[in-house]
C-alpha cells in the first residue's frame, strides 16, 4: 500500500480529492495539510508520495519523498527539478492522479501527452548541452558512424564504401572532432545516446 499525504493551497479541493483517491484500495491516505511557506511540511506518518495541489512548483518542498504537483504552470525543463516527479493539470481526474502516484512511488518520472511531445520538439530544435547539432554530421559521416560502430577498422570502411584510406581516416577525424568525441569507441557511445546508431 502506498501512504499519501496532500499539501495544498486549498483544503477543499485536496480532501476531495483525498477522498477519491481513499476509494482504492492501492493508497492509504495519512495526511491532508495547508501549505504554510513558513513551516516545513512534515506530515505526522511516514509517506510514500506527496500530493501538492494548487502550488506554485517553486513552494513544492525540496528533498524528502516524492512529489506528484497538480498545477497549471507550465513546465520550462526537463526532467523534472528535485523530488517532483509528475506535474499534471489541476483539471486532472482521480485515475490520473492516482497512476502518477504509482509511478513516483516507483522513482519514476510521468509527463502527459503534451508534456512529452512539448519536450521533444524543444530537444530537437535546440543545441545539446555541448552545443552539438543533430544536424552536423553529414549522410557519409553518420553512415561511417554506423560502420564504426560494427567495429570495423578505417581500411574496411575504405574498401566497402569504394573510398581512399585517407579519405576514410578524415571521415572518421570528422566525427570525432564534432562529436567532441576522443576515440572511436566515444564516438559511437555519443552517437548511440543521441540515436544516430541503431541499437
Amino acid at each position: 500500500m502506498i501512504r499519501v499525504a496532500l499539501l495544498a493551497s486549498r483544503l477543499v479541493r485536496a480532501r476531495s480529492l483525498a477522498d477519491s483517491l481513499a476509494e482504492d484500495e492501492r493508497f492509504e491516505i495519512v495526511d491532508v495539510q495547508p501549505h504554510n511557506p513558513a513551516a516545513e511540511f512534515s506530515p505526522e506518518n511516514v509517506v510514500d508520495v506527496i500530493v501538492s495541489v494548487g502550488l506554485a512548483l517553486d513552494e513544492i518542498p525540496a528533498g524528502g519523498p516524492p512529489v506528484v504537483a497538480l498545477a497549471d504552470e507550465p513546465l520550462e525543463e526537463m526532467p523534472l527539478r528535485q523530488a517532483v516527479r509528475a506535474v499534471l493539470p489541476l483539471s486532472a481526474s482521480a485515475g490520473e492522479v492516482g497512476a502518477a502516484i504509482i509511478a513516483a512511488a516507483n522513482d519514476l518520472i510521468v509527463l502527459t501527452q503534451s508534456q512529452a511531445r512539448d519536450w521533444l520538439n524543444s530537444v530537437r530544435s535546440s543545441h545539446f548541452d555541448d552545443g552539438f547539432e543533430l544536424e552536423t554530421l553529414t549522410a557519409r559521416e553518420m553512415q561511417v558512424l554506423r560502420m564504426l560502430a560494427n567495429g570495423l577498422a578505417n581500411k574496411e570502411i575504405a574498401d566497402q564504401l569504394g573510398i581512399s584510406d585517407h579519405t576514410a581516416k578524415f571521415h572518421v577525424a570528422q566525427i570525432l572532432a564534432k562529436l567532441r568525441a576522443t576515440s572511436r569507441a566515444e564516438a559511437v557511445a555519443i552517437g548511440m545516446r543521441r540515436g544516430l546508431v541503431p541499437v
